[in-house]
């Protein structure tokens, strides 16, 4: 772990918050602004207003297993108005306090952060005539306009020049001084005339929420609109999230968001803002109770003028912890792109790709294609898109393993005795003459005796059909489950459970009475067993390792705000392992050595291969779809005798194994830096 960078950035991130801190104390001290952090409480006695407002905690950041960050904090600041406050004064006042800051937005060269935007005239006072936007009856323009007159009880007829004298009329903005002339220009009775009715645009002084005046403003605008101080005018302090690495590990970070209300009651029982900002996805979700924090509050007391008298923190927030999964981003940014490539030449639509540590089942990349970019999200929008990018296909897609499967067949059957590692068995190219087998015509080994090394070199059908036959179905729906088909692999974000082949799941779902023929399926990797890429990584893993399928986790530590050792650390222990089925050194090293066959056996999967420096040792799948093109599964793990990563990739519609290879080696080129 990259330790001397995390501090750094620990330092980084403390200046950053006594700075935002200080800002905060020079407002109030002054006595010149309202802030408004969160909520409003009040209690009120007769001298002074009291409210409590509330200090929100910094939202903990996530780092890669190096202690490189991946989300971080971005800290900015918008300028509110708050119409209670503001509707206790005249006109006269208000109108020059607005028009001094726009002043300042000029001055600092921040215009751009007015967020002024409904507008429904175009020239400049007293020239004034409907825009095309205005007149048109499907824009948002229109449709403010609308309400707008509806809610002031204007005619629809109205004319522009009309529109506009009603504000100059109701705000006094031909008003004259005590000198006889007039106080505002036109210019800035025009900035005026746009200000107010984008009020009421908005339902400023009816919708109970304030008005962001200006977005995203910095310091030195800051700095001179408290010089113009009003009751009323409020600093929000804002918290977003920002991503080091844009598009990547989208599906894994996950989103935030606001407390919808079906979530209300439990976030308020564990003692949440109705506003604060929550995970709502990925590991931003799963890992909350880390990253929130606890929010403080702050007593402020006014006078009746609205002056700031004294400022007293009641209770200090704290920050949430740093979160630091067992990802690489340089594995995963090298994961998603081989995916995407491999997609490509295959002119395939979608995929995923999983990888883990078979000694811990730690996952170090998890790719799902295509994906999105999280500091360009927009919900509605991916969640119409025809290519389903919102889903994970990686931990909720589920797929027929085809010839994957045959490695749990073959452990099986060795373990039982129902074969031996010398064995043979015979293929005619149809097993009972009715299961092709699709190696036959091509391996060739034309009627030829293969035993379980050679079985899995070429991915005999007969072969393992007939292991599925000499062992049978209830002891594979028995068997297999231990290696996680059906079952969950326990990861934090969850994922699908999948489904295993046998008559339990058949009669329960199709009502449909087991067959023989079934059972030759199953054991091939067809008929109802479907997994995801998560559960096929896990499931190789559990073989590599010997029979023990632990929990599959993405959380490696959590280090509280400002410090430098972690105070959790995920570590693998009797509790966290979910299922063993024991397997002899001799049988983990016969699937091992059948796996480094089909990788050397391939030209076009040693091709792949040829620039890593290790032997790999995979299996290919091809699984049926009853489409015009089948899913293309492959699995690895490198070094094939020792194995400490495991790849596991799926391509809808890859037509083949051999051509999903593509994935794993360029994954395995960057773990192996080559």
């Amino acid at each position: 772990m990259k330790q001397p960078a995390a501090k750094k950035d620990h330092a980084l991130r403390y200046l950053s918050l006594v700075a935002v801190f200080c800002i905060v104390a020079v407002i109030y001290l002054g006595r010149l602004f309202y802030i408004q952090i969160s909520g409003r409480e009040g209690d009120y006695d007769t001298n002074y207003n009291r409210r409590i407002v509330t200090i929100q905690a910094v939202r903990g950041e996530i780092y890669d297993r190096n202690g490189t960050v991946l989300v971080k904090n971005d800290y900015t600041y918008d300028l509110t108005f708050s119409w209670a406050a503001l509707s206790k004064y005249d006109s006269t006042r208000v109108n020059t306090i607005y028009l001094k800051l726009f002043s300042a937005l000029a001055v600092c060269e921040e215009e751009e952060a007015h967020t002024e935007r409904f507008f429904p005239l175009t020239g400049t006072y007293p020239y004034y005539s409907f825009s095309y936007e205005a007149k048109d009856g499907d824009s948002a323009v229109y449709y403010r306009l609308q309400r707008v007159l509806g809610d002031l009880g204007l005619a629809n007829s109205i004319k522009a020049s009309e529109l506009a004298n009603h504000y100059v009329e109701t705000y006094g903005l031909l008003a004259l001084g005590s000198d006889g002339q007039r106080l505002y220009s036109n210019e800035e009775i025009h900035k005026l005339i746009r200000l107010y009715y984008d009020f009421d645009a908005q339902r400023f002084s009816t919708s109970g929420q304030d008005y962001v005046f200006a977005k995203n403003v910095g310091i030195r605008f800051l700095t001179m609109a408290k010089e113009y101080g009003l009751s009323g005018v409020n600093i929000l302090y804002n918290v977003s999230r920002s991503y080091a690495y844009p598009g990547y590990a989208s599906h894994i970070l996950g989103s935030v968001g606001p407390i919808y209300s079906e979530e209300w009651e439990y976030y308020n029982e564990q003692g949440y803002q109705m506003n604060a900002i929550v995970g709502k996805s990925g590991c931003e979700l799963a890992f909350e109770q880390y990253l929130h924090g606890q929010d403080g509050q702050l007593l402020i007391e006014e006078d009746s003028r609205g002056n700031v008298v004294s400022v007293t923190v009641k209770k200090e927030p704290i920050p949430g912890s740093d979160v630091y999964l067992t990802l690489d981003i340089d594995l995963q940014i090298a994961a998603e792109k081989a995916l995407a490539e491999n997609a490509a030449r295959v002119a395939s639509d979608a995929g995923a790709t999983v990888v883990m540590d078979p000694r811990d089942f730690s996952v170090l990349a998890v790719a799902s294609f295509p994906t999105y970019d999280l500091s360009d999200y927009d919900y509605e929008e991916l969640s119409q898109n025809e290519a389903k990018p919102l889903l994970n296909r990686a931990l909720n897609g589920i797929y027929a393993p085809g010839s994957t499967f045959k490695l749990g067949v073959a452990a099986l059957a060795l373990t039982d005795g129902a074969v031996s590692k010398e064995e043979t068995v015979t293929c005619t190219g149809k097993y009972h003459g009715v299961l092709g087998c699709s190696t036959y015509s091509t391996a060739g080994f034309e009627h030829s005796a293969v035993n379980v090394v050679r079985a899995l070199a070429v991915s005999c059908n007969s072969f393992f059909s007939e292991m599925g036959n000499r062992l049978g179905i209830e002891r594979m729906e028995e068997a297999l489950a231990h290696f996680g088909f059906g079952q969950s692999t326990g990861l934090e974000l969850g994922g699908a459970t999948g489904t295993l082949a046998g008559p339990t799941y058949r009669k329960s779902v199709h009502g449909d009475e087991w067959t023989a023929g079934m059972t030759w399926q199953a054991a091939i990797g067809q008929s109802d067993t479907q997994a995801s890429p998560l559960q096929l990584a896990a499931y190789v893993s559990t073989i590599m390792n010997g029979g023990t399928r632990y929990t599959s986790h993405l959380l490696k530590c959590v280090y509280r705000y400002g410090e430098d050792t972690p105070y959790y650390t995920f570590t693998q222990s009797e509790e966290t392992i979910l299922d063993e089925f024991p397997l002899s050194s001799s049988t983990v090293s016969t699937i091992k050595e059948g796996m480094r066959q089909v990788v050397a056996g391939s030209s076009t999967i040693s091709g792949n291969m040829k620039n890593i420096p290790v032997t790999v040792g995979g299996k290919t799948g091809t699984a049926q779809t009853g489409k015009a093109r089948d899913n293309g599964l492959f699995v690895c793990a490198a070094p094939y005798n020792d194995p400490e990563i495991v790849v596991a990739t799926v391509i809808e519609k890859g037509n083949s194994g051999t051509a999903v290879s593509y994935t794993a080696s360029r994954i395995l080129a960057a773990y192996y830096k080559n």
